[in-house]
């Protein structure tokens, strides 16, 4: 009931405002608190170096300030953090990365620095991260690692989610610039190239740094990096033999240790088929590995004992390499594969660039260089002028520069209004469907045929496809759906009871004579949809000359959220079907029993009922378009109040949508408690809530509504209680949350659910 604990709600509260917003913060001209969260060392990774180097350029761009550096866990228990990790996350955990936000809230941190990678946040394709960045109340400037030109449905999901909370998108080359432009949509004006950073040291001698390596009076080629197979040093193996008959005294350094997920699969495999292949081609004098990762002192003097330095990947897709970023800084001629960072970099003479994988051009390239010292030397200088820019003080200057920028423009910045991405796919929709309408349940995603189908369903079918006609232009087989769904409700109309059939099984015998009075509604507001949108001329004829059929009935169906439904169906009726004057007595019949259930409940219980049940929206929602509609204002004020109570009744202490869940359903039943009582959760309760917070928006022209639909939305995209995606990339839509996770099954009510919450987002322009 709704004095259950899990539902308490001060009752006071008049507005959304009062119980839903969080107190913003006003920004302040100076910068002195900042947040940064990423790996951290000794996490031996890529990622982890980075964002230590960036606390580091940060913290002496801004030595003053108060700094939150925040280190993702991978692994139960937290690393040997230095001093400087003020807090660990352990990345499988949603609720840490929710209380992340209100601590960093709390603290008034002025903006926060993400290193974003895929892989190291938790949830489908990092997704629990978004669960922090939509509750900070300060800019956020992201630092993206990877920039996918082909990403999955989870990946993409991910990106929109971070470019809709982003103040600023940093990427370290121009194509990942050119990427988010063009796949993604984002603005110029959200985008920042800022190089990897590398150190400074002055350019020296190679023979100077030789000595403490063993390699005095070789001509040294080095790779670094964790080891894996994408690093492609077979390639560089292939061709030693061309390149120590041309160079005896050639030793190629390949350093760093193995990449910890390559050691959990298959331990040093990798490293020994590479030693092997080594002695299998007599060049295994050549090579010397470097099994550990180095520190950057190290490191920075094994590079300046580089003669060469190569970067043999294998694939394109890398927006950046830090490993390339430190070899130009201290001046080193570079041969490498042409990844995106590399052809960008070493364009214009700064370095060579060979085919992947081909093993005699890089002999070649790396010949020519070790042979002739003055292109060698001269290639040098131009590398250590182009790095320049890359220096950890100008990419200090840039974030902090940016970071001011965005404090200033908050307002602004954080008002922009979140994407709902692009439509749900077809498929989905088109898999439940066959040649006599939509199945009611399915099993995993295969239709479920024992349970056959039902008016209900198709009526909301139906309403998709009227929906989705404002927005795209349909083809042949949209247009035989959105018939067949027609038909499959022409056929339910049971003239002589003035009801709708429901249930028809499998082998398309009707089960029932007379659905429910909800059915009925529903199929109402299907065939009102149909009438008022630009689907072809016969279908909304027929659907105009129905709804006059059942008009008459509407009043015979007496249950809560029947009346509520057809409020809705009626509303958008007037001028379209019957009189007008008819249409308005008839709302007026449906609203006062609908008004008078809430008066005469809500001082003991704040409801139209005893307790909650499902589609609970869909009342106060009913109630708000008739007091409107027909003048009362006082229907208008309670319709407003019960709206604020249960959208603050599905508010979870984090902030996120939490739809009542079906343990309520039961009147009269109480909650017992635990977190068990928190499920199951179903997407119709989203689809009801997003509807009803729509029409508040355009009925009140308050925002704040606006806010909330799109709230509720991310529910579906996994801000909920388990932090898990409801959506699947076909369109489908699980059935639900559970106590353990994701109801697997996608029915029709579920998918619809999904479809026609992005068709009500959409047709409010957003």
């Amino acid at each position: 009931m709704l004095q259950d604990k899990h539902f308490a709600v001060e009752t006071e509260a008049h507005s959304l405002d009062d119980i839903l917003s969080r107190a913003r913060l006003k920004p302040e001209a100076g910068l002195s608190r900042v947040a940064v969260i990423g790996n951290f060392p000794p996490r031996q990774c890529g990622l982890a170096t980075f964002t230590r180097d960036i606390y580091t350029c940060l913290h002496g761009a801004l030595p003053s300030a108060r700094f939150e550096v925040i280190a993702m866990d991978d692994h139960a228990g937290p690393y040997a953090y230095p001093p400087e990790v003020t807090r660990h996350l352990p990345q499988d955990e949603v609720a840490a990365y929710r209380q992340l936000a209100a601590d960093l809230n709390a603290a008034r941190m002025q903006v926060l620095f993400v290193q974003h990678e895929y892989g190291i946040f938790g949830g489908p394709a990092g997704a629990h991260l978004l669960a922090c960045l939509e509750r900070v109340d300060m800019p956020v400037i992201t630092t993206l690692h990877t920039v996918l030109e082909t990403p999955n449905a989870e990946q993409r999901h991910v990106m929109e989610g971070l470019i809709r909370l982003s103040s600023t998108l940093i990427t370290m080359a121009h194509k990942g610039a050119d990427i988010l432009k063009r796949i993604y949509g984002v603005p110029d004006s959200q985008i920042l190239v800022v190089p990897h950073g590398a150190p400074s040291r002055a350019l020296r001698p190679t023979a100077d740094f030789k000595a403490g390596l063993d390699a005095e009076g070789r001509r040294v080629l080095s790779t670094f990096g964790l080891l894996s197979p994408n690093k492609g040093i077979e390639t560089i193996i292939e061709a030693l033999p061309a390149i120590s008959d041309a160079c005896p005294d050639v030793l190629y350094f390949v350093v760093g240790a193995t990449h910890p997920n390559l050691i959990l699969h298959e331990g040093e495999a990798y490293r020994e088929r590479l030693m092997a292949r080594a002695v299998e081609l007599g060049v295994e004098d050549h090579i010397r590995f470097i099994n550990r990762f180095l520190s950057d002192d190290d490191l920075i003097d094994l590079l300046q004992a580089t003669d060469v330095y190569v970067t043999p990947y294998l694939t394109e897709t890398q927006i950046t390499s830090g490993t390339l970023s430190y070899a130009l800084a201290v001046g080193k001629p570079v041969v490498s594969a042409p990844y995106w960072h590399a052809v960008e970099a070493l364009a214009d003479g700064v370095g060579v660039v060979c085919p992947f994988r081909d093993s005699a051009a890089f002999a070649d390239a790396i010949i020519d260089l070790l042979t002739d010292e003055a292109k060698r030397e001269a290639m040098s200088a131009r590398a250590y002028e182009a790095a320049l820019p890359s220096r950890w003080s100008a990419v200090a200057a840039a974030y902090t520069g940016r970071a001011r920028a965005d404090i200033t423009t908050k307002g602004k910045a954080m008002s922009v209004v979140p994407s709902i991405g692009s439509a749900p796919a077809w498929r989905a929709v088109l898999r439940l469907s066959d040649d006599c309408g939509m199945a009611q349940h399915s099993r995993y995603r295969l239709p479920d045929r024992a349970h056959g189908y039902c008016t209900d369903d198709n009526a909301r079918a139906l309403m998709l496809m009227a929906r989705r006609a404002r927005f795209e232009r349909f083809d042949e087989q949209r247009m035989d759906l959105a018939y067949r769904y027609a038909g499959f409700v022409n056929h339910a109309w049971n003239a002589e009871t003035g009801r709708f059939r429901n249930f028809m099984s499998f082998a398309r015998q009707w089960l029932d004579e007379g659905g429910s009075d909800d059915c009925c509604a529903r199929a109402f507001e299907a065939l009102i949809e149909v009438v008022r949108s630009p689907l072809p001329d016969d279908l909304r004829q027929w659907a105009r000359e129905l709804s006059q059929r059942v008009l008459p009935h509407v009043a015979e169906w007496p249950s809560q959220r029947a009346r509520a439904v057809s409020l809705r169906a009626l509303d958008a009726t007037v001028d379209q079907v019957g009189e007008a004057a008819e249409v308005l007595r008839l709302m007026e019949v449906l609203a006062e029993p609908l008004h008078a259930a809430y008066c005469h409940n809500a001082a003991a219980h704040g409801w139209f009922e005893p307790a909650l049940s499902y589609d609970n929206a869909r009342l106060p929602e009913g109630l708000l378009l008739a007091g409107k509609r027909l003048g009362n204002a006082r229907m208008v004020q309670n319709a407003l109040s019960a709206s604020v109570r249960i959208m603050a009744l599905q508010t979870a202490e984090a902030g996120h949508f939490r739809p009542i869940p079906t343990r309520s359903f039961a009147a009269g039943q109480s909650h017992k408690g635990g977190r068990e009582a928190l499920f199951d959760q179903q997407p119709l309760e989203a689809q009801a809530s997003i509807e009803a917070c729509l029409t508040a928006w355009r009925l009140t022209g308050e925002a704040s509504w606006k806010a909330q639909a799109l709230r509720v939305w991310q529910w579906f995209r996994g801000d909920n209680d388990h932090g898990l995606s409801l959506m699947s990339e076909d369109g489908g839509c699980c059935d639900g949350l559970t106590l353990h996770g994701l109801n697997e099954n996608q029915g029709a009510e579920s998918v619809l659910a999904l479809h026609l919450s992005w068709c009500a987002l959409k047709d409010a322009g957003l």
